[in-house]
């Protein structure tokens, strides 16, 4: 096994519930398994993320929610640390069972002849060339509900306990089980107010009272309490409302621990193995994202149709609460066309325009970067633009929305913002593309194919000017009511002063 260690590069600063600790002692610490088998696991931070899904014009999005939850960080490394061990256990369980090409997340795939590993668009190049080479084919577009919210805990501890071939959990690993299902969480705002970084405050902008932050994000300390302040404030110690809620379901672990992806992975080895035979034995190919399923089989509709059905029926043997309903589900038929292939979306409401996969489109054609992820960059792009702006504004006060303009660097701008996270791979290698980096690179996987994401990525250029521009023409406008509401100084002339308060306005404010 290779040796593993907390680098400086892995620490966790954000604010959290225990002390900062050096990647040393961590490395110690989290190695032995007497300490881990003692320790006491801190409750997850918890919040949502909301964004609005991408709609046709003239209509609104669905709002969907994402619950993001991160470890306190010695218990992070601990969770990092049994994802090390368990990962290498698991790597062979996939040669084994001839998998290694149809798991595809959170793991490392190396690119042949090069030292990187595959990426989103890898895997969406991958299967894209597959339905080409089938040619007659079904395309079977499947997706777990509610995925790691609906793990089963005795299948997954008896999973862990094969994998590490024992009849029972050596007492490290049972801790660490223990603290991955029947985990705890804290409401992140509600945390805040209670240690006196969030509540009432009166509006700068309006003057009435809302609720906010009354410490800046970048003052928050990285440690938020200590243990006794912990215990009264948090836990309700002190004789108020503990605001712990604990997981007390026999099913469910927190998406978002260093762990749990690889946890979520192993709880299909079986159902994943048994669906990759059919499609083997049939001449097709089996492809797995996290909760995203996609199964290619040579033949007309009647086949794929008869492979969806007994893909859903498989998959509740695995737990009561996984399922895959079938109106998450979609049946596409490819057929040959001279050159290219002809499209159909026999089943599903999902991929009208095409088969949507990974962030990508094909329509038996070509290649697109499929619309929401669209809705997801330029929601990003408005965000970034505003922060942009309102801070060249301020940084130039005396300078009017044509002169800004002049000075600003959009091209350093269009490829520097906005880091993917949401469609492409967390790793390493990856965590500093942008949206330019990820669409280049489509056009240059998929080829001929992509020549459609290259006009995409020219109006996403055009877009992304428009909304500068529009932004540092409000970011001006902002800045001059501003100035006219704001007080003048204690020696400016009483003309339109309050005689009862001494205080000079503006006669602009009038």
């Amino acid at each position: 096994m290779d040796a593993w260690r907390v680098t400086p590069d892995d620490l966790k600063k954000y604010p959290h519930f225990d002390a900062f600790i050096s990647p040393e002692k961590a490395t110690v610490y989290v190695t032995n398994p007497g300490c881990v088998s003692q320790h006491p696991f801190y409750p997850f931070m918890h919040y949502k993320q909301r964004w609005t899904r991408f709609a046709p014009k003239g209509q609104t999005g669905a709002v969907k929610e994402r619950p993001i939850r991160y470890a306190a960080r010695l218990d992070a490394y601990i969770f990092s640390y049994y994802r090390h061990i368990l990962s290498n256990l698991y790597e062979e369980e996939l040669r084994h069972a001839k998998l290694g090409d149809s798991v595809l997340a959170y793991r490392h795939i190396p690119i042949p002849g090069g030292r990187s590993g595959k990426s989103n668009v890898h895997f969406a190049a991958d299967a894209v060339r597959k339905i080409q080479e089938l040619g007659d084919c079904c395309a079977i577009a499947l997706d777990i509900s509610s995925f790691f919210e609906s793990l089963d805990h005795a299948t997954l501890k008896q999973l862990w306990s094969r994998l590490l071939n024992v009849e029972r959990l050596p007492e490290d690993h049972f801790q660490v089980f223990k603290a991955i299902t029947q985990y705890s969480v804290v409401d992140k705002v509600e945390v805040y107010e209670r240690l006196g970084h969030f509540g009432e405050k009166v509006s700068a902008r309006t003057g009435n009272r809302v609720k906010g932050y009354l410490t800046s994000h970048r003052k928050i300390p990285t440690h938020l309490c200590d243990g006794k302040e912990f215990r009264e404030k948090i836990a309700g110690g002190g004789g108020g409302r503990s605001i712990i809620k604990k997981n007390s379901e026999p099913y469910g672990i927190p998406q978002g621990a260093p762990l749990s992806d690889l946890l979520a992975n192993l709880y299909l080895i079986d159902f994943d193995e048994t669906v990759a035979g059919w499609l083997r034995s049939a001449g097709g190919a089996y492809y797995r994202y996290s909760d995203d399923i996609l199964a290619l089989v040579p033949g007309a509709e009647s086949t794929g149709k008869q492979l969806a059905e007994r893909i859903r029926e498989l998959i509740p043997k695995y737990g009561d609460r996984i399922q895959i309903k079938k109106e998450k589900s979609s049946l596409f038929v490819f057929r040959r066309n001279g050159n290219h292939q002809t499209c159909e979306l026999i089943e599903g409401t999902q991929g009208k325009n095409g088969l949507e996969y990974l962030g990508f489109r094909y329509n038996g054609k070509r290649v697109y970067v499929r619309n929401a992820t669209i809705s997801i960059l330029r929601r990003k792009v408005a965000q970034a633009a505003f922060r942009a702006a309102d801070s060249s504004a301020r940084r130039y006060p005396d300078k009017d929305s044509p002169a800004l303009k002049s000075m600003f660097n959009y091209q350093d701008f269009i490829k520097r913002f906005g880091r993917v996270e949401d469609f492409a791979e967390s790793r390493k290698d990856y965590k500093k593309w942008t949206f330019w980096t990820y669409a280049t690179r489509a056009v240059r996987e998929f080829g001929m194919m992509g020549k459609p994401i290259l006009h995409q990525l020219r109006k996403h250029e055009r877009l992304i000017r428009w909304r500068v521009d529009k932004e540092l023409d409000e970011a001006v406008i902002r800045r001059e009511r501003r100035r006219v509401r704001r007080p003048m100084s204690s020696n400016c002339d009483l003309v339109g002063s309050s005689a009862t308060s001494g205080t000079c306005y503006d006669e602009g404010a009038k």
